[in-house]
């Protein structure tokens, strides 16, 4: 598995070994408590292409291996040919197309068990999130949100989901890393990611709200720079409307 020997090949005290030693153990309890072998399967990833969701997936794939649910190669779940939890994203029309084919790219190469929701907008995020839990047996759902992020006020590696929510808890195992720390962990491992953060986009929503970040153009090509070249973290979503 990548991710395990790129860890291990790192400085004892490199501070992203921390990081990633951490993230890695957040995994594997949330693996230990909702993906039991034998059991129902009741942990789910959200995987909608994003780097940070990217960074979550292959953190599950090492956990898992590591933990004898699966093959290194893909994600041979003791006498199956899936990885140990459900992977559910929200495709719309306005995604772009470099996304969508990343996610469906990495379904079929790791072996994962992809719920994809109605694209015309007819399931609703709660809705679809209500149908995971009552109609799939999703206990927990892992998240890449990290601390600077707009909806990550308050929440802590485990957290239950908010009021008036379907009932589930949100494993959250990147919570305190950085944008940095993000593209560190992807080219240490040298993961796959969307095509699009080497073309200098940086944040990714949809086509109508998503740009190239400016900070990485290069004023003398007129071209841009990929994304983990991005010096200003705070700009991070500089290309989101």
């Amino acid at each position: 598995m990548e991710v395990l020997e790129a860890t291990r090949g790192l400085d004892p005290k490199d501070p992203l070994r921390a990081k990633i030693d951490l993230a890695l153990s957040r995994t594997r309890r949330a693996l230990a408590l909702y993906a039991r072998p034998g059991e129902e399967c009741e942990l789910a990833l959200s995987f909608n292409g994003g780097k940070d969701s990217t960074v979550v997936l292959h953190l599950l794939r090492a956990a898992a291996a590591d933990m004898d649910y699966c093959s290194t190669s893909g994600g041979t779940e003791k006498g199956s040919n899936k990885m140990p939890f459900l992977t559910f994203f929200f495709p719309h029309p306005d995604d772009f197309k470099e996304i969508t084919a990343f996610v469906e790219d990495c379904g079929r190469e790791y072996k994962l068990d992809v719920h994809a929701f109605p694209s015309d907008g007819s399931v609703g995020f709660k809705q679809g999130l209500q149908h995971l839990v009552q109609d799939r047996g999703v206990r927990a759902m892992v998240i890449g949100t990290r601390a600077g992020d707009p909806n990550a006020k308050g929440q802590d590696p485990f957290c239950p989901s908010s009021e008036g929510w379907p009932a589930f808890m949100r494993v959250n195992p990147i919570l305190d890393w950085t944008y940095a720390e993000v593209w560190s962990f992807l080219r240490l491992a040298k993961c796959k990611y969307c095509s699009l953060y080497d073309e200098g986009y940086t944040s990714l929503g949809s086509t109508k709200d998503t740009k190239k970040n400016e900070a990485l153009l290069d004023g003398k090509t007129g071209t841009y720079r990929p994304a983990h070249a991005l010096l200003d973290q705070e700009a991070e979503r500089a290309g989101r409307a």
